[in-house]
């Protein structure tokens, strides 16, 4: 496995935390430190790293953070955006994602998963989870800031897969930011003052809540119950909501 993850561009360092980061269900910098035989600073360079390429997410306990590897069909998109760079075919990639789903699975307790992601390719990995999850969604405060971040990855890659996989949405929005406008979205305005600086995005099990910061951060909460108890209280805004 090491091999492939080096061939898609990822270094010696990065995915040898990253072996080790999906062998647990969560781990702190202190103990990846120790595990990889490096220091703290290499070690926590090489997490942001890996934050960055979108492939690993973090959620924080008492003021500590503790890291775990990002659904691991999450190196295919990374693979997308590296096509132009490296000669690489997705097959590739594809035959390990099974056996690291399955490592995983192993080390998973917990119904509920918490992950965080940062930047723009944090941005790209919810846009392109949307469409792989496939399913229509909902959104309250709708906003137009993730094309700011995004120009041409939302014009021509998210909103032309959405249009392809017929994903259709339901978005309320405020005047003051606006709303990402689509043939397959239906929207209705809340009033001013619901307006703020996150956008709440829920899709199959799964919650997204966008907070737009300089540096953007989207905590996604995938919980079943959840789920169903934000678009419950949705469709309660939806139906009280004027177009």
């Amino acid at each position: 496995m090491k091999s492939t993850l080096l061939d898609i561009g990822l270094s010696e360092k990065e995915a040898d935390t990253y072996l080790i980061i999906i062998n647990h269900e969560e781990i702190t910098a202190s103990e990846l430190s120790k595990l990889g035989k490096e220091s703290r600073t290499h070690t926590y360079d090489t997490i942001n790293n890996l934050i960055k390429k979108g492939i690993i997410t973090y959620v924080v306990k008492s003021g500590v953070k503790f890291f775990k590897a990002a659904n691991p069909e999450r190196l295919l998109d990374f693979l997308k955006e590296k096509e132009a760079k490296i000669k690489v075919e997705g097959e590739k990639v594809a035959e390990i994602i099974p056996k690291l789903k399955e490592v995983q699975a192993k080390v998973s307790k917990d119904d509920t998963k918490i992950e965080v992601y940062e930047g723009k390719e944090g941005l790209k990995s919810l846009l392109n989870d949307i469409i792989r999850e496939g399913k229509d969604f909902v959104t309250f405060g709708a906003s137009t800031k993730v094309k700011e971040y995004l120009p041409e990855f939302v014009i021509k890659k998210y909103l032309n897969e959405r249009k392809n996989n017929k994903i259709k949405s339901k978005q309320l929005f405020t005047d003051f930011y606006g709303v990402l406008e689509s043939s397959l979205s239906e929207n209705r305005k809340l009033p001013k003052e619901f307006a703020g600086p996150t956008t709440t995005l829920v899709y199959g099990e799964k919650v997204a809540i966008f907070l737009w910061t300089e540096l953007p951060k989207i905590v996604l909460i995938i919980n079943k119950d959840l789920a169903i108890s934000y678009r419950n209280y949705f469709n309660l805004l939806w139906k009280i909501t004027k177009t």
